[in-house]
């Protein structure tokens, strides 16, 4: 695949090597300056994506900035004749989410949202023995995403400036993977939803480093920095109640001290129950009766369906970036017309009607019925 990538953060660098390890070509990165994608380190650099779209005539374009520009960008990309591989969360709307997907449909082209949790093996190997009733009945599904990205009341970042994130920021930048996990992998769909927002911190200062996006609006402070007033929740308490009848809680938190990457999924059935934590994914708890298992990822614990996910003995951690070169081969292999299963942009809209249903339940303080 030729690849192009709009974006220059760390994010985009997870792509870039993704991109290469799974035999594609970078051939063009446009960030916000040209001298943002000079020192990129691959392909042909821009500041125009219109022009790196016409100049390189990539197979698909990795999109890897602020929220905000999703959709202006992916709609750029299919008009091109590319296919789109977009970060999450998909847009800032559910409307713009959908005039993607109208944009793919017309242009032909596929479109694959970076959930890049599902691509670790035991979640698949997870969902799989969910569908085959191993744990029986679903009563209770909990659990968390837990960061201290935004703990720190001195760092800034491009969230906290009005308009880009979208109608939160727990939710949108971390929430929407927790939300996608539970639906992925217990094939239920999220049919009621309660939230209550909170926000920690509510006062951040721009000063212009890495990361913090252009200048907000604003008169700036004796020391040059511009005070922002923070309107979007830095912690999200969910309650859920899933098709089949099975609820629970979960806290989306980005200010938790000590957590830099903490994602729970908890289940329980009326057969048994397990727990999966991000940070020590080569494992996972089943509980029963009995007690207690801990059961380790192997290839011979993977189904057939499965199976190609895990590429090292047991015994050999795999990680982040092995589940997330999963989930973009599986996105290329959609895009060459192959059934792979892959996160779609529907799952993005998906995780974005979501979303907005938890902030309209905290703004009304009810429940949402979000079937």
């Amino acid at each position: 695949m030729r690849a192009a990538i709009v974006g220059t953060g760390g994010i985009a660098r997870v792509h870039r090597r993704v991109i290469r390890e799974l035999g594609g070509e970078v051939v063009g990165v446009c960030g916000r300056s040209l001298a943002s994608a000079q020192s990129f380190g691959a392909g042909a650099a821009y500041d125009n994506l219109a022009a790196m779209l016409r100049a390189e005539k990539p197979d698909v374009l990795h999109v890897c900035t602020p929220n905000h520009l999703h959709a202006e960008q992916v709609q750029a990309g299919f008009a091109a004749g590319a296919h789109v591989v977009c970060e999450k969360p998909m847009a800032t709307s559910s409307d713009e989410a959908r005039h993607m997907i109208d944009a793919a449909g017309k242009a032909g082209r596929v479109g694959g949202i970076t959930y890049n949790y599902r691509g670790y093996p035991l979640v698949a190997h997870l969902k799989q023995r969910v569908a085959a009733g191993d744990f029986g009945a679903l009563r209770r599904v909990g659990g968390c995403y837990l960061s201290d990205d935004g703990y720190d009341p001195r760092k800034y970042m491009w969230h906290f400036t009005p308009g880009s994130v979208g109608p939160g920021y727990a939710l949108m930048d971390i929430g929407v993977h927790w939300l996608d996990l539970v639906e992925h992998v217990t094939g239920q769909r999220i049919r009621e939803l309660s939230a209550m927002l909170s926000t920690h911190q509510k006062k951040r200062v721009w000063r212009g480093g890495e990361g913090q996006g252009p200048r907000p609006p604003g008169a700036s402070d004796p020391d040059g920095g511009v005070p922002v007033e923070v309107d979007v929740e830095d912690q999200a308490d969910l309650l859920i109640r899933l098709d089949c009848g099975a609820a629970g809680a979960a806290t989306i938190s980005c200010v938790s001290v000590g957590h830099p990457n903490t994602i729970v999924l908890s289940v329980d059935g009326s057969e048994k129950g397990f727990h999966w934590n991000q940070q020590e994914p080569n494992v996972f708890r089943e509980r029963s009766t009995e007690g207690e298992l801990v059961r380790q990822r192997s290839p011979g614990l993977m189904e057939p369906g499965s199976a190609w996910m895990t590429t090292l003995p047991g015994g050999h951690a795999e990680g982040y970036l092995d589940a997330f070169r999963n989930v973009v081969s599986q996105i290329w292999a959609g895009m060459r017309g192959e059934r792979s299963g892959f996160p779609t942009f529907a799952d993005g809209l998906r995780g974005i009607e979501l979303i907005e249903a938890a902030v309209r339940s905290a703004r009304e303080r009810r429940s949402v019925d979000v079937s």
